[in-house]
């Protein structure tokens, strides 16, 4: 990409917390971009191609759900004629709602990037359905009926079995959501009204990492999407970061890659 700065969608208008509407064809393939502050669900009936989202490219096949984060990068290439529906939800419509079993489910679905289906079964009618929908409630028990089913209808090869922590997804929630991710353990357990010891027990329990594991994970993750999707200098990457200076970042990025900044960028090619 020429840019600096990787492309922002925003198919969502500023009142509006959820959208369904049937695939464009027209968007069969798509350049790397994120979206602008909503979780995407495109559920796929019938097509075939790639997924790349964050680097990693995943097989499309159908029937099948791509989960797109808001922070992810992705993009597709896939073959028309193309039958799904896509769905745009703002974390506004989750927060609203009464009903914490949605926030739940949305959870275990976002652990992947793409959830393989055994079948469409209702899953197709429930989205025709909530394309029509206006009406907020109505909404909210179509839409957890939705995410039940997609759930329900997982490949049991696919499925992820682990096991739900609330300090654990809240953490993971902030680093989801804050504009700026900083490198301190101890800044997120302040938020999280906890000790950086607790937190990490509860990543440790539910992830297998610690707190500072984790943290690195997504600081890695940022690093790699600003040197794969654009053409910031290293320099500039570390900055926008927080690392003092590039020494650093390198030194920091090669302690859990095993590849300074510049390798890593000269093997993307």
């Amino acid at each position: 990409m020429d840019s600096k700065t990787i492309a922002l969608k925003n198919k969502l208008e500023p009142k509006k917390l959820l959208k369904v509407a049937a695939f464009d064809n027209s968007k069969a393939v798509t350049k790397p971009h994120r979206h602008n502050g909503y979780l995407e669900l495109v559920f796929l009936s019938d097509t075939s191609g790639k997924h790349v989202i964050d680097g990693n490219e995943s097989p499309v096949r159908t029937p099948c759900v791509l989960i797109i984060r808001k922070d992810s990068v992705h993009h597709w290439e896939l073959a028309v004629p193309i039958a799904g529906f896509v769905l745009l939800v703002k974390k506004s419509f989750i927060d609203q709602s009464l009903d914490l079993e949605i926030a739940r489910m949305i959870d275990e679905i976002s652990k992947s990037d793409t959830i393989y289906l055994q079948e469409n079964g209702i899953i197709p009618v429930l989205l025709e359905l909530l394309a029509q929908e206006e009406n907020k409630i109505c909404q909210e028990g179509l839409f957890r009926s939705l995410l039940a089913k997609i759930l329900e209808n997982t490949d049991k090869m696919e499925q992820s079995s682990s096991i739900s922590n609330d300090l654990y997804f809240r953490f993971i929630e902030l680093l989801n959501t804050e504009s700026k991710i900083v490198n301190n353990v101890a800044y997120y357990a302040n938020l999280l009204h906890t000790s950086p010891q607790n937190l990490s027990a509860a990543c440790k329990r539910n992830a297998n990492n610690t707190a500072s594991q984790i943290l690195a994970a997504y600081i890695i993750k940022e690093a790699k999407r600003l040197i794969f999707y654009t053409n910031s200098s290293i320099a500039e990457i570390a900055f926008s970061l927080g690392f003092s200076d590039k020494s650093n970042f390198s030194r920091y990025f090669k302690r859990y890659t095993a590849f300074t900044p510049s390798e890593f960028k000269k093997q993307q090619g």
